[in-house]
């Protein structure tokens, strides 16, 4: 964990950019409002999904958790350390929501591709900025931590194929390569967080059907409608 920021000489605070921001003479420092984790992670999911990560400063990301800049260093180092934790833990999170209601499902393969379908259109309902920052800042990643969070995104994809290829086997979807099916639904339900708004028409049970609906289409399945 890095340690707290030093203020440097007195009348001045360390900035971002390195240059010192000054303090009028003879005031007081407002005291930091020290704050926990999922605090920073919230506050940087909110910058991320709004500004993308080139607009995004861990100062802008201080500002809306309503601490210090120095206090948010104590949890994260950088900007980039930031959104490599946000994205691997979403993407895992994706993983074990679809793997976990698979597995609940059953042996029926459209019923667990429903229940996938179902499980990631919740995740996107309950966490929306998450969702859009996964899918839209996932290109700013280099090295280990993109292949961190590769890692985790092919466990969701396992989950799809698995359901397709036992969808084959069993008649029930009529498609030529798993692998292409597969990507199909994954970006069906990766494309929602670019089009869900928790103020839209639609319920969370309209849009699962209409969802799984396209799913089914897409394995070109025997029971869909």
């Amino acid at each position: 964990m890095a340690s707290e920021v030093g203020a440097g000489s007195a009348g001045a605070v360390g900035s971002e950019d390195g240059q010192a921001d000054a303090v009028p003479t003879g005031r007081r420092r407002a005291a930091p409002n020290f704050i926990d984790r999922e605090t920073v992670i919230d506050a940087a999911l909110q910058v991320f999904a709004q500004r993308g990560f080139h607009g995004a400063s861990m100062r802008g990301i201080a500002g809306v958790a309503r601490t210090s800049q120095s206090n948010l260093y104590n949890y994260f180092d950088s900007k980039d350390g930031l959104l490599a934790f946000v994205l691997e833990s979403t993407a895992a999170e994706i993983a074990h929501s679809l793997e976990s209601a698979v597995g609940q499902a059953g042996e029926d393969p459209v019923a667990r591709l429903r229940a996938a379908v179902a499980a990631y259109v919740d995740f996107v309902i309950e966490k929306p900025r998450a969702s859009t920052v996964g899918i839209t800042e996932f290109r700013y990643l280099a090295g280990d931590a993109r292949q961190s969070v590769v890692v985790e995104r092919d466990r969701t994809e396992a989950v799809f194929r698995a359901v397709v290829e036992d969808g084959m086997r069993a008649g029930d979807f009529q498609v030529l390569d798993a692998g292409f099916a597969t990507r199909a639904v994954v970006t069906l339900c990766n494309s929602m967080s670019g089009w869900y708004r928790p103020d839209g028409d639609l319920t969370r049970d309209d849009i699962v059907v209409r969802q799984v609906d396209l799913a089914l289409g897409l394995v070109r399945s025997t029971a869909r409608g």
